[in-house]
C-alpha cells in the first residue's frame, strides 16, 4: 500500500509534466493505537515501504506528519481503531507552464496509447469491492515495477517535447475509469480496441474485466496527434505501451479481445453517472465553448469618481490566521498597478499599521479562522469592535474595499454590505437583513463559475465590464440569503447586485451547478449605494493569467478576474 501510494503520488506529478528526478514527497499516517502490536506491526511494515519507494524513485521526504491514536469504541464495547491510510504528497517546480498537459482529451482523429503493461492484479479494488467477478487468479495486490522510474523519465521527455496532447494516469477504476474521466472532461468520445492493451505475458488471456478494472501501477493514458505517433514510439523505447483507441464522437465505446463491444456509455450517461444526479453537461461546456482569445483589459467608466494619479496606489490585503489567498490576491493587484502589502489583522489591531495609509483594503479569503461562518462573525467583530473607525473613515471617503470568499462574510456580517444606509454603522446589534449561510448542496463546492456584470450597478469594480468573468468557487457557506422579499427587491432597485452566476448565452434563472451554492436571485456579488464596497464568493484572483484558464490547453482564453481589480486600483 505504502509503496503503491508513492508510486500514484509520483505518476499524478509526471502526468502533468513533472520531471520525475525533481520530485519531493512528504507523508501523513493516519493510524490506530501504536501501543498494540497489530497497529505497531502495520505502522512498521507502511514505513518500510516508504523507504523502499523512497529509494526505488530516488524521491527525498522533505515533510511528514502523523495521526495516531484513530480509535473508537464499538458497540461491542471493544476498541477499534481505523484502517492504516497512508496520504502521500508530491511536489515539483515546473519551469514553463507551456509544457504542461491536462487530463482532458482535446481533439477527434488523435491516438490513445496505454503506457504501461496490466497485470492480474485486482485485489483490494474498487471493482472487487463493489461486487465485480474476479476470479482467483487475479485477485492479486499491485506489485512493484523495476523499471516505474524509467518509464516515469522516458513520459517526461515526451511531454517536454510537445507529442503529448493529454496525459491520465490509471488508478482507482483501472482503465475503464481513467478512459471515461478522459472523455467527460475534453466532451468527447473514443473507440477502444481492448486487445491491443500491453498485458503482462503471465496472463495474456485473462477476460476483459481483469483488463479493463485491473489497478496495477505506474500506468498512464496518453493522447498522440496521428503525425506524432512514430516520434512517441521511439520516445517510449524499452517501455510496454500501444495504441488502443481513436477519439471522437460523444460516446466510450471500448470493444473486448473478440472485437465486440463491451462497455458502450455516451457522454451524458458518463457524467449522471459520475456527478449522481441530472446530467448538466451542454450546460456546462456552453461555460467555456464561447471563450475568446485573450484581449486587452477594457477600461471602466469612472466618469462618476476622480481617478488616482499615483503611479502605484497602496492597497492593503487583511490577512488572518488560516488565510491561503491572500497571496494570489497581492499577485492580481500587483498586475493591475497596485503597490499590495500584506498585514496581519493583529498589526492593524496592535496599530502597527494603521489603514489611513493605503489607498485600498482587499480583504481576502480561504480557510479564514476555519472557514465557516462562525470565522466571518468572528473577523467582523474584531473589525467592528477594534477597527470601527478606521474602517468607517475608509469607506466614507470612498476609498475601494474588495472582500473574496471569507472577506465577503466579513463585510456582510460587518454591516458594511449591502450598507443601503450608506452610513457605514457597524453595529452588531443591528439586525441584518442580508446573510451568507450554508451552500444548498449541504457540502463544499469547488468549481468554476461564470459571472455576469450587471451595467446598471454602482460598483466601481464592475464599471465598464461588458464581458462575463469565469472564474473558481470554493467554499461551503456561500449561498446569500435574505430577510423578506422587500430586502430583495430594494437591492434590484438600487442594482446592489453587480455580479450573478450565470451560464453563457442564458440571461435567465441558472441553476445548480451553474449557481453552486443555491443564492437568492443567482446572486454572486454585491456592493453598497455608493459603489466603493464589493463583496463576492468566487475567486477573481485565480483566475488573472491565460494559463489558469481550466481550458487553456484547449486554446480558450478570455473572461479573466483581473478587470476588478484594475477597476479598483484605477479608482483608488
Amino acid at each position: 500500500m505504502a509503496y503503491a501510494a508513492i508510486d500514484e503520488a509520483m505518476r499524478n506529478a509526471v502526468a502533468v509534466g513533472a520531471d520525475p528526478d525533481q520530485v519531493s514527497i512528504l507523508d501523513n499516517f493516519c493510524w490506530g493505537n501504536p501501543q498494540l502490536p497489530d497497529r505497531l506491526g502495520s505502522l512498521v511494515r507502511c514505513a518500510q515501504g516508504c523507504y523502499d519507494a523512497a529509494i526505488a524513485y530516488q524521491t527525498p521526504y522533505v515533510s511528514g506528519k502523523d495521526s495516531l491514536y484513530n480509535e473508537y469504541t464499538g458497540s461491542d464495547g471493544e476498541k477499534h481503531a481505523i484502517p492504516g491510510t497512508l496520504l502521500i504528497s508530491a511536489l515539483a517546480m515546473v519551469p514553463d507552464v507551456n509544457k504542461t498537459v491536462t487530463m482532458d482529451i482535446k481533439q477527434a482523429g488523435n491516438f490513445l496509447f496505454i503506457v504501461g503493461e496490466t497485470g492480474a492484479e485486482l485485489g483490494g479494488s474498487h471493482y472487487g469491492l463493489v461486487g465485480g467477478n474476479i476470479q482467483p487468479q487475479h485477485n492479486n495486490v499491485p506489485a512493484p515495477k523495476a523499471d516505474a522510474l524509467d518509464r516515469y523519465r522516458k513520459m517526461h521527455q515526451a511531454i517536454q517535447a510537445g507529442l503529448v496532447q493529454s496525459c491520465h494516469d490509471c488508478s482507482e477504476g483501472g482503465l475503464a475509469v481513467a478512459f471515461s474521466e478522459m472523455c467527460l472532461a475534453g466532451g468527447l468520445g473514443v473507440e477502444v480496441q481492448l486487445i491491443y492493451a500491453p498485458r503482462d505475458p503471465y496472463w495474456a488471456y485473462s477476460d476483459d474485466d481483469a483488463i479493463l478494472f485491473s489497478e496495477t501501477i505506474s500506468r498512464f493514458i496518453v493522447e498522440v496527434r496521428p503525425e506524432d505517433s512514430d516520434k512517441f514510439r521511439d520516445a517510449l523505447a524499452g517501455v510496454p505501451h500501444e495504441c488502443v483507441g481513436v477519439i471522437g464522437g460523444d460516446t466510450l465505446r471500448v470493444n473486448g479481445r473478440s472485437g465486440q463491444p463491451i462497455l458502450e456509455a455516451n457522454l451524458a450517461e458518463i457524467e449522471q453517472a459520475w456527478r449522481g444526479h441530472l446530467s448538466v453537461f451542454s450546460e456546462q461546456l456552453s461555460v467555456t465553448s464561447k471563450t475568446t482569445p485573450s484581449a486587452a483589459p477594457q477600461t471602466p467608466n469612472t466618469e462618476h469618481r476622480t481617478l488616482n494619479t499615483q503611479q502605484q496606489p497602496k492597497v492593503l490585503i487583511l490577512h488572518a490566521n488560516g488565510t491561503n489567498r491572500d497571496r494570489d490576491a497581492a499577485v492580481a493587484c500587483k498586475l493591475a498597478g497596485g503597490d499590495p502589502v500584506i498585514v496581519h489583522v493583529n498589526q492593524l489591531l496592535s496599530g502597527e499599521r494603521s489603514l489611513a495609509d493605503y489607498n485600498m483594503l482587499v480583504i481576502a479569503g480561504g480557510f479564514s479562522y476555519g472557514d465557516d461562518l462562525g470565522a466571518g462573525v468572528r473577523w467582523s467583530l474584531d473589525l467592528q469592535y477594534h477597527l470601527n473607525e478606521q474602517l468607517h473613515t475608509f469607506a466614507q471617503k470612498g476609498n475601494p474595499i474588495l472582500g473574496i470568499c471569507n472577506g465577503f462574510q466579513v463585510l456582510v456580517k460587518s454591516g458594511l454590505l449591502p450598507g443601503r444606509d450608506q452610513s457605514f454603522t457597524l453595529s452588531p446589534e443591528k439586525e441584518r437583513s442580508v446573510t451568507l449561510t450554508y451552500n444548498a448542496s449541504g457540502h463544499f463546492e469547488c468549481r468554476w463559475v461564470t459571472l455576469q456584470p450587471n451595467p446598471n450597478s454602482p460598483s466601481i469594480f464592475t464599471q465598464g465590464l461588458t464581458e462575463p468573468i469565469y472564474c473558481p468557487v470554493a467554499h461551503g457557506e456561500g449561498r446569500l440569503a435574505i430577510k423578506d422579499e422587500s430586502t430583495l427587491a430594494e437591492l434590484k432597485a438600487q442594482n446592489l447586485i453587480p455580479l450573478q452566476y450565470s451560464v453563457i448565452g442564458d440571461q435567465s434563472s441558472v441553476s445548480y451547478p451553474a449557481n453552486p451554492n443555491g443564492s437568492v436571485l443567482d446572486i454572486a456579488a454585491l456592493t453598497n449605494p455608493a459603489g466603493n464596497v464589493m463583496g463576492l464568493m468566487p475567486h477573481p484572483e485565480n483566475h488573472i493569467f491565460d494559463w489558469q484558464h481550466p481550458r487553456f490547453h484547449r486554446g480558450e482564453r478570455g473572461m479573466s478576474g483581473l478587470s476588478l481589480f484594475i477597476n479598483g486600483i484605477k479608482n483608488s
